[in-house]
C-alpha cells in the first residue's frame, strides 16, 4: 500500500493547528498518515493533539519536552517516516508549518490536493518539491515581489516555480537518503538548506500547485486556482510579537553562521 507521509510541526498558536489539523481531516482523501511533533508548547497545544490522537486525527505523535528548533523536529518526523517504510511504500512525503491550511479540491475522479500533489510529481520528473499556493487576502504588504517571480509553465500549466518554505510542501523521498536537516540556530535557513540541496544537488525545480486544470472539449482551458491560507502571515506580528521577534533573531544568527561555514544547503 501506498501512502504519503505528512510531518507537521508545532510551538504554541493552537488556533492556528486547530484549523490546520481540521483542513486535514476534511480536505484529504488521498492515503496518509500525519506525524504531529510538538515543540514543548505550553498554551493546551499538548492536552488538544492528545485528544487529536485518540480520535485519530493524528496517527504518530512525538511531544518534546523542550523547543528544539525546527531542524530536529523535522528529522524526528523522518525517523517515524522510515519506520513506515518497512510496511508501506512511500515515494513522497509532505512536510509543513502549522499554520498552512490546506485548499479544498474535488473533481470528477474524486482528487484532493494531496492527490493533485502527487499526480503532479509523478508525472514531473523535473520537479522535486512543490507546495501549495496561498491566498493573498492576509498576505503582507513586503511579500508583494513574490507573485512577480513566479515562473508559470506553458508544458506544466498547473504548476508555477518559485522559492517556497514548508506550505504543505510534497518532496520526493528518496532526497533524504542524502539530505538531514541541521538547524544553525533555533529558527532559519532550514527550508533555505532543503531548497537550495534540491535545486543544486539533484537538479530539480521548486515551485507551487497552482490549481486544477479546466478543459473545454477535450482541451486545456485554464488553470483554476485552489489557494491556502498561511493563517500566520501577517497575523503573527499582531497576536505573537515575541515569536516574531525571537525568529528574526534566530535567523540572523543562522545567515552569520552560513557564512563563516560557507554552506550552500
Amino acid at each position: 500500500m501506498e501512502v504519503v507521509p505528512i510531518i507537521l510541526q508545532c510551538f504554541n498558536r493552537i488556533e492556528y493547528t486547530m484549523q490546520v489539523l481540521s483542513s486535514f481531516k476534511n480536505h484529504l482523501l488521498y492515503p496518509h498518515e500525519v506525524i504531529v511533533i510538538d515543540n514543548g508548547s505550553t498554551d493546551g497545544t499538548v492536552e488538544y493533539l492528545k485528544m487529536m490522537k485518540e480520535l485519530c486525527f493524528i496517527d504518530y505523535l512525538i511531544l518534546n519536552s523542550e523547543n528544539k528548533g525546527i531542524a530536529e523536529p523535522k528529522n524526528q518526523g523522518l525517523e517515524i517516516v522510515a519506520e513506515i517504510t518497512k510496511n508501506k511504500t512511500i515515494k513522497y512525503v509532505v512536510i509543513t508549518d502549522n499554520d498552512i491550511a490546506v485548499p479544498f479540491i474535488r473533481d470528477s475522479d474524486a482528487g484532493c490536493v494531496l492527490s493533485k500533489l502527487v499526480q503532479l510529481l509523478d508525472n514531473s520528473p523535473h520537479i522535486g518539491m512543490c507546495g501549495v499556493d496561498l491566498s493573498r487576502d492576509n498576505a503582507p504588504s513586503y511579500q508583494e515581489w513574490w507573485w512577480r517571480l513566479r515562473q508559470h509553465s506553458m508544458s506544466t500549466p498547473t504548476f508555477a516555480e518559485i522559492a517556497i518554505g514548508f506550505w504543505f510542501s510534497i518532496i520526493r523521498y528518496e532526497y533524504f537518503q542524502d539530505f538531514k536537516f541541521i538547524g544553525e540556530s533555533s529558527y532559519g535557513k532550514i527550508d533555505e538548506s532543503l531548497r537550495n540541496y534540491i535545486t543544486l544537488q539533484k537538479k530539480t525545480k521548486i515551485g507551487l500547485l497552482k490549481g486544477v486544470s479546466v478543459f473545454e472539449n477535450g482541451k486545456y482551458k485554464e488553470t483554476s486556482p485552489r489557494l491556502g491560507v498561511h493563517l500566520g502571515w501577517t497575523e503573527d506580528f499582531g497576536k505573537y510579537p515575541d515569536y516574531v521577534k525571537m525568529k528574526k533573531q534566530e535567523r540572523a544568527k543562522a545567515e552569520q553562521a552560513w557564512k563563516e561555514k560557507n554552506r550552500k544547503w
